[in-house]
């Protein structure tokens, strides 16, 4: 596997078992309920990241599948990528960010039936990453409803940045229904 793809799955799951930990904070009676009705419950927050990695997931696939067919070049870069987005703040909950409707909690699954949701995202992820192994994925990009244009290893990268933004929000929910 290229070193930038390695580099971006390890750092997606150690962001997976940060949010796990958070998530195990919450006694399980209390994940599928919210604390008032303007914040989201933890099945609610595991709802909104399986609809968001799902959809990356589906994004690298098709832009794959289209950079592939125009000739996308082998990847010679090595170098880490991991600051890429660190301008971007998207891990500090100081910051406001509303999420779009196209990924918005519906309510549809309990918090387990989230984790196994979350279970088949991450695979649908990785197997899009196998496809674009060895890839310049640097030199594709497609554009974030909020952010911008983002290459495709940003777009890896922000599920992880984007986990972690929860794993605190699921710590703040926590102390919420433990106080």
């Amino acid at each position: 596997m290229h070193p930038r793809i390695a580099e971006l799955l390890a750092y997606a799951q150690l962001q997976r078992a940060a949010l796990f930990e958070a998530l195990s904070l919450i006694p399980e009676s209390q994940r599928d309920r919210r604390c008032n009705a303007e914040t989201w419950s933890a099945a609610e927050v595991l709802e909104h990241l399986h609809r968001v990695e799902s959809g990356i997931a589906r994004l690298l696939t098709r832009s794959l599948e289209r950079a592939k067919a125009a000739g996308l070049e082998a990847e010679s870069e090595v170098g880490s990528v991991l600051a890429t987005l660190d301008t971007l703040h998207l891990t500090d909950r100081s910051r406001r960010m509303s999420a779009p409707e196209p990924v918005m909690p519906l309510g549809e699954l309990t918090a387990a039936q989230g984790m196994v949701a979350l279970t088949e995202s991450r695979q649908a992820l990785i197997s899009a990453l196998r496809e674009a192994d060895g890839l310049a994925l640097g030199q594709v990009t497609r554009a974030h409803p909020t952010l911008g244009p983002l290459n495709l290893y940003q777009w890896v990268l922000f599920v992880g940045q984007h986990e972690a933004r929860h794993a605190r929000q699921l710590q703040d929910l926590a102390r919420q229904l433990i106080s």
